[in-house]
């Protein structure tokens, strides 16, 4: 199987959940485009060093929106052409929030509706992130891309759990950022486990 790991937002946790994901569930690791240093790959190593980590999809070293690094960097590709690894069990962890530039013309969702695997959506308690939510659920469920679950990163805020799954109808997994050991409790080991049946 395949699954994407998409965010409403930079810096919500992607990296953070793909790390205790792959620990967890025995699944390789693609980052789609990396920009900036250090890398997301180098992360998964370091937390998770069991996991199978592939090459990623393009490097860029500016850490900015990969459209802009691309064009400083005068790199060459073309973002629905990124070829995927062959993994019977791939993780593939995007950029930035879903309407992140791949390059000047197609965002990440461009790619995930090209590419039709269902996807973890992840966000992070802030001022705004319901909105932020909102919209990122609205705009998977219009091309069709299947939300596994939104995986809320830090510590639970019930009003607002209860707001965004009465809203969206979707599964809502709450998940602590993990400093050290990154083994799951059964309990939500299970609930993940689930959904990827």
């Amino acid at each position: 199987m395949k699954i994407y790991v998409s965010a409403i937002h930079t810096d919500v946790g992607k990296t953070h959940f793909s790390a205790v994901f792959c620990a967890n569930f025995g699944y390789d690791y693609f980052k789609l485009i990396q920009a900036g240093n250090p890398t997301d790959s180098e992360f998964i190593a370091k937390t998770s060093p069991k996991t199978r980590i592939f090459k990623n999809g393009i490097t860029l070293q500016t850490p900015a929106s990969p459209h802009v690094g691309k064009k400083l960097e005068h790199a060459n590709y073309q973002a629905l052409k990124i070829a995927l690894p062959e993994s019977e069990n791939l993780l593939i962890e995007l950029a930035g929030g879903i309407f992140t530039p791949l390059d000047e013309r197609y965002t990440m969702i461009d790619f995930m509706e090209r590419f039709k695997f269902p996807t973890f959506l992840i966000a992070k308690y802030y001022l705004g992130s319901i909105n932020h939510i909102l919209s990122s659920v609205e705009a998977l469920k219009r091309r069709n891309i299947k939300i596994l679950a939104l995986v809320m990163m830090g510590e639970k805020e019930p009003l607002q759990d209860e707001f965004v799954q009465n809203y969206t109808q979707i599964p809502l997994i709450n998940l602590p950022f993990l400093t050290q050991n990154l083994i799951l409790n059964p309990h939500l080991k299970e609930q993940i486990k689930s959904l990827i049946k």
